[in-house]
């Protein structure tokens, strides 16, 4: 048995997620620590960070540490091995830190499920992000979004791709003072700015963004998909924490690869988000692979400083001997000490090096 009050808040983290990914039959992928530079640089808008370590090989070939693990997952991503691959992973990633700005080596944990995806994979993902935050603490939110309902809004919308990148700034900062600039400006009419007010609302619920977004024009192509971001969200929210599910669009502003459901993952405390996935399924066709794909990971390092807690003492007994104690009988007196659920140190004399709760002499 695994004694947790040993493991770091990122390894006890890494334990209790691998554990729930497996239990949904997801397999562990491993995977190299280098990846041709190029992979990266062809993708950079995926990359929470374009700045990348690289070194050359033997052979002269640029090489990166690698900064992410999905665009490994899909670059060697097979469809002959099965029509619908789950992984999850547990992998070292090399890039700048959120919290100190300087390069790092950053535990992360996350899942990928690749090839002919259908609802159920998508919902199965949402709903083991939230399950994954709900393992780490109570006290969590995650924000859910859909990029491919986002564009399609705005073709109902007709708002002209020249705009396009200002609306979506509007919605990725929630601007009201932007919104009424390119109003003012002649940009958007009166109906699309309350259109893009509406999509940088909060909502607790997935009904009140369908009822709020049911008040403008819908085509076919976004009752549908509409449809699919509601039922994604309900069986995501299908667990005790559904309330602390909710929809904001604004994460889907700038989405980059992302295709379908985009969501992030918060916990009280930590200023960033810890978690983020969504559905790239055009990130797969621009690597050449055929088939859709959803993922997400946990970034571990913001766990460090979160919740961390010193244990009162470094050991709990210090077990006292003699130079003529027997050796076999000590370990037996060790072994029952540990037995009532503590841990022992055994010492010749006093130590001024640790902490410890109680002091037992051997008899000899």
């Amino acid at each position: 048995m695994i004694n947790e009050k040993l493991l770091k808040n990122e390894e006890l983290a890494v334990y209790r997620l691998r554990s729930l990914y497996s239990d949904f039959g997801y397999t562990l992928y491993k995977m190299s620590k280098f990846e041709e530079y190029d992979l990266y640089v062809r993708n950079k808008d995926f990359l929470i960070s374009d700045r990348i370590i690289t070194f050359t090989d033997t052979n002269g070939k640029l090489l990166a540490l690698k900064p992410d693990v999905t665009l490994s997952i899909i670059n060697n991503f097979s469809a002959n091995n099965s029509p619908v691959q789950k992984m999850y992973y547990n992998e070292n990633v090399y890039r700048v830190s959120g919290s100190t700005g300087k390069f790092k080596e950053i535990m992360q944990t996350g899942l990928e499920c690749i090839g002919k995806i259908g609802i159920y994979e998508i919902t199965e993902v949402v709903y083991l992000a939230v399950r994954s935050l709900a393992l780490i603490d109570d006290n969590f939110a995650v924000e859910l979004s859909h990029a491919g309902l986002l564009q399609s809004l705005f073709d109902d919308m007709k708002i002209n791709e020249s705009t396009r990148d200002s609306v979506s700034e509007c919605i990725r900062i929630k601007s009201s003072g932007k919104t009424d600039e390119l109003l003012s400006e002649g940009k958007i009419s009166d109906t699309q700015a309350d259109f893009i007010r509406t999509l940088y609302a909060n909502y607790s619920s997935i009904n009140a963004f369908c009822e709020a977004v049911s008040e403008f024009y819908l085509s076919e192509e976004s009752k549908r998909l509409l449809r699919e971001f509601s039922d994604i969200f309900a069986g995501a929210a299908s667990g005790r924490d559904k309330e602390k599910l909710f929809v904001n669009f604004s994460i889907s502003a700038d989405a980059g690869y992302y295709s379908g459901v985009v969501f992030k993952g918060y916990i009280n405390g930590i200023p960033e988000s810890v978690l983020s996935g969504g559905q790239y399924d055009s990130l797969m066709k621009k690597l050449g692979s055929q088939g859709s794909a959803i993922g997400f990971a946990v970034y571990l390092d913001s766990f460090e400083r979160f919740g961390v807690s010193m244990p009162e003492y470094d050991v709990d007994t210090v077990l006292l001997i003699g130079e003529n104690d027997d050796p076999v009988s000590v370990l037996r007196k060790v072994e029952e000490l540990r037995e009532e659920g503590g841990s022992v140190s055994v010492r010749a004399s006093l130590p001024d090096d640790i902490r410890y709760r109680r002091v037992i002499k051997t008899e000899a």
